[in-house]
C-alpha cells in the first residue's frame, strides 16, 4: 500500500494542489497588518512581492516571533511598527507549477518549511502564481 501512495504522489504536479491565486504582502506591510492577515486567513506565511508580483521574500509567523524576541529590534521601537521588509527571509525556496508534489514535500521536510511559493520565471524575476503548504500537499495523500 505505501508504494501505491508514493507512486500516486509522484504523478501529481504542484499546480493540482497549490492555493491560487496566492495571497501575498508587500515589503512595506507593517507587522501589525501582517499579524491581522495571518489571523484572518489562518496562514503561517505569505510570499512578499513587489508591485509587479515578483517574489522578493517570504514572511512567516516565526519571523514575527523572532522580531518580538530580538532585544535589539525591540529596543529600537515597537516591533509592531516594523515592516515585512525588516523581517522577511530572502533567497526563498520555490517550486514551479509543473514540479511534482513529491518534490515540494521533500523540500518542506528537508528544509523545515511549511509554505513554498509557486513561481513561473519572467525576465524581471520569479512571478508568484500560487503557494503550496503542508496542508495543500496533504491532499496528495487522500485516497
Amino acid at each position: 500500500m505505501p508504494e501505491a501512495i508514493v507512486r500516486d504522489i509522484g504523478d501529481i504536479v504542484v499546480a493540482a494542489l497549490m492555493s491560487k491565486p496566492a495571497r501575498s504582502v508587500r515589503p512595506q506591510t507593517t507587522i501589525q497588518e501582517l499579524t491581522e492577515l495571518m489571523t484572518v486567513y489562518d496562514y503561517n506565511g505569505f510570499p512578499v512581492v513587489d508591485d509587479e508580483g515578483i517574489l522578493r521574500g517570504l514572511v512567516t509567523r516565526t519571523d514575527i516571533f523572532k522580531a518580538y524576541l530580538d532585544p535589539y529590534r525591540h529596543a529600537a521601537g515597537d516591533a509592531r511598527a516594523m515592516t515585512v521588509a525588516d523581517i522577511m527571509s530572502r533567497g526563498v525556496i520555490t517550486v514551479r507549477p509543473d514540479d511534482r508534489v513529491f518534490t515540494a514535500i521533500a523540500l518542506m521536510v528537508d528544509r523545515h518549511v511549511v509554505t513554498i511559493p509557486v513561481v513561473t520565471p519572467t525576465p524581471k524575476g520569479p512571478q508568484v502564481v500560487g503557494v503550496i503548504t503542508r496542508r495543500d500537499a496533504a491532499g496528495a495523500l487522500k485516497p
